[in-house]
């Protein structure tokens, strides 16, 4: 009896140990001619491990199905750059694993410090399904390319972008499989005519503009209008809308416009801010053609050669030069006054005499008069004035010679001499702000 009690011990315990050992599957990776069979694994301190495993191995079979059509996809028959392709491989294998069905559950196991799960997929039951999804996939992406390519034909170029974007976006989950289909008496790889289509709208344009170079004058409006014309292979495209910037030098244009039936769209320069002398403004095709596209689309559109054109503004005269010199300085704070008018009025101030092409003489002088009664208290009365001297630095001939003489301005005596001064000077830029811009337009230095 001893000796069965024994013998049966024995039996279970080398059960136990046989049930211990971790499954084939689990030390080396099986294959089949008839199934996809996949493999996970996750850390069991990972309260997430049954998931995580299970999608590990649900990945592993995606992979092997993407080997079996790699030579026909997508990604090798265009020329993507790493932007995109990144964009285009993860979108392919996150939806791969979400369209998996029928695959089982072949077995699990928990070693000392992992779980593994192993799937199986019968490869007949997947062809099945992938030739449903294909036909699917296949009928929408054809659908838009013919839209796409009939508002490309009538010139419908905005909404020919997005429905190649959007049947691009359509596909590009599927891209693992083999998207070739039979239409128009050929064959046609979809994705590949989407992705091109997408990338040649705009292939053929050009603009071309009214004039190639305009005249203008600093802080002024140009009173002529420059305008661009957009064309495709000879054809006016309308309704696209074109915007017009500074390249070089600086101004204020209106927003983009949409161009009109003949395919052009006109601009005013409000104003010109920059100094330099030639400057170059370019006229293209705005951003927001594409900027709603999804990401990568939008990045790809851009980088195309999209049509441009350039018009020359060249200032009629430039800047002025000028050394501003303080004399007497009883108003402390004109000069950064009359600085900003001299800076605004086409003059650019430089902290070098010799190179000036004027020499502009400033000088302030505060008079104090009387105190008067002001009835809560008493004031001074202070009389102020201002003299600016404009000289040709070459020819030492006076070009300007402004003066604001006598200005009277009451300042309560319990005033600080700071306080009393930022009043003058304040009563004083008041009349210079309001005569002083006409009198510098007059000056012309040869």
């Amino acid at each position: 009896m001893r000796k069965a009690i024994i013998s049966l011990f024995v039996l279970i315990a080398g059960m136990t140990a046989v049930s211990a050992q971790a499954p084939d599957w689990v030390r080396q990776h099986p294959v089949s001619e008839k199934e996809y069979i996949g493999v996970g694994s996750a850390s069991l301190d990972d309260p997430d491990h049954v998931r995580k495993a299970t999608q590990e191995a649900l990945a592993d079979i995606a992979s092997q199905i993407a080997i079996k059509v790699e030579s026909t996809s997508f990604l090798h028959q265009v020329d993507v750059d790493g932007h995109a392709r990144e964009m285009f491989e993860d979108r392919i294998n996150g939806s791969m694993t979400a369209w998996l069905e029928g695959q089982e559950l072949a077995g699990s196991y928990s070693g000392e410090d992992k779980y593994y799960v192993c799937y199986t997929l019968d490869k007949k039951l997947y062809a099945e399904k992938a030739a449903q999804k294909r036909e699917s996939v296949l009928s929408a992406g054809l659908d838009y390319l013919q839209k796409g390519r009939e508002s490309e034909n009538s010139m419908d170029l905005t909404q020919a972008v997005h429905l190649y974007a959007k049947g691009l976006e359509t596909v590009e989950p599927w891209l693992f499989m083999d998207l070739t289909a039979f239409s128009g008496g050929r064959q046609v790889n979809v994705p590949v005519e989407l992705y091109n289509a997408l990338l040649g709208v705009f292939s053929g344009m050009a603009i071309t503009v009214n004039t190639l170079q305009i005249s203008g004058e600093m802080y002024k409006p140009v009173p002529e209008p420059i305008a661009g014309c957009l064309s495709k292979n000879g054809d006016v495209v309308p309704n696209i809308k074109l915007k017009a910037y500074f390249e070089t030098g600086s101004g204020v244009i209106p927003p983009p416009a949409a161009a009109d039936y003949t395919g052009t769209a006109e601009f005013y320069i409000t104003n010109i801010t920059s100094k330099e002398q030639v400057q170059e403004i370019r006229i293209t095709v705005d951003d927001s053609v594409w900027s709603d596209l999804p990401g990568a689309y939008s990045y790809m559109v851009g980088r195309q050669n999209i049509p441009s054109a350039k018009i020359t503004l060249v200032l009629e005269s430039g800047p002025v030069s000028a050394y501003l010199h303080v004399g007497d300085n009883d108003l402390e704070g004109c000069e950064k006054y009359i600085g900003s008018l001299l800076a605004n009025n086409y003059f650019s101030l430089t902290e070098d005499p010799d190179a000036a092409q004027c020499f502009v003489d400033l000088s302030s002088v505060i008079d104090m008069g009387e105190t008067v009664s002001g009835g809560t208290y008493d004031l001074n009365v202070c009389y102020c004035s201002l003299s600016l001297k404009i000289y040709d630095n070459s020819t030492e001939e006076l070009l300007l010679d402004y003066s604001v003489n006598n200005v009277k301005v009451l300042a309560p005596v319990h005033k600080s001499a700071e306080a009393t001064i930022a009043m003058c000077v304040r009563e004083v830029m008041k009349r210079v702000n309001r005569e002083l811009p006409a009198k510098l337009g007059k000056v012309k230095v040869m």
